[in-house]
């Protein structure tokens, strides 16, 4: 086994190191603050370095990478910048069990705040990150449910958008009567939701609820994320929108 050159291993460590450089001055900032307090907190123009902003997607300086997130998220409170902050610096491979453990804390305090107020990106993330990190395996199986709604639902939409035009198209008349008359062929087996009536979405959500008895926090999430699926312009919305029996409703409201 070849050793890589000493110039190779520095900067193999200058690399890791600006990845987490000034991180703990990042998580001092919050010492002493209530999650209450960072609720009632709005992130303005004021809190960022205008200056710094940068088009990265994802900068290798910590800082900077935090200044270009907290510009975007511009109007939402101190505590969902805060979660977001946590799960970074876990990405970034900084004090993982310490970092988590504040993380854990946060969402046993603060579930319900943040699945209302969360984007689905952050969700997610969230769920990887528990997935990743905690030693509940009950948890980690529940949420692992959402990661892969999440991940199949964009697959299926990546691959509308590649076959379709990019604007919204009306539904064919003559194949939305196919899939309201009975079941259509899909592959292997497989039929096409029968619109209007099909309880598939019904069942799913229910199977779901069961999961309380293992993990109530992993289950309130899974729920929430496939409730705010509803509400979103996407493939469920519109079965939402074609379906008539209210005994096989999937969605709350």
């Amino acid at each position: 086994m070849t050793t890589s050159p000493s110039w190779q291993r520095k900067l193999l460590l200058v690399f890791r190191s600006e990845k987490r450089l000034n991180a703990g001055k990042i998580i001092k900032n919050y010492e002493g603050k209530s999650f209450d307090a960072m609720k009632t907190t709005t992130l303005t123009e004021s809190m960022c370095d205008i200056e710094a902003l940068t088009d990265e997607r994802k900068s290798t300086d910590l800082e900077n990478h935090l200044n270009n997130l907290k510009y975007q998220s511009l109007g939402e409170s101190e505590l969902c910048f805060y979660h977001n902050t946590l799960i970074i610096l876990m990405r970034r491979k900084y004090k993982i069990d310490y970092i988590f453990a504040e993380f854990e804390r946060l969402w046993l305090a603060e579930s319900d705040y943040l699945l209302e107020n969360l984007s689905l990106r952050w969700i997610v993330s969230a769920c990887d990150t528990f997935i990743d990190h905690s030693d509940n395996t009950h948890r980690a199986a529940i949420l692992m449910n959402v990661v892969t709604l999440m991940n199949t639902l964009r697959a299926y939409e990546t691959k509308n958008f590649l076959q379709r035009p990019a604007d919204s198209m009306p539904l064919i008349p003559e194949k939305t009567a196919m899939l309201y008359a009975g079941d259509l062929p899909l592959y292997n087996g497989l039929t096409y939701f029968r619109i209007g009536t099909d309880d598939s979405l019904r069942n799913m959500r229910k199977r779901y609820h069961k999961f309380y008895k293992a993990d109530k926090l992993a289950t309130n999430m899974l729920l929430a994320v496939f409730e705010k699926l509803q509400h979103t312009d996407s493939a469920f919305a519109t079965l939402r929108a074609l379906h008539k029996d209210d005994w096989s409703k999937w969605w709350l409201d």
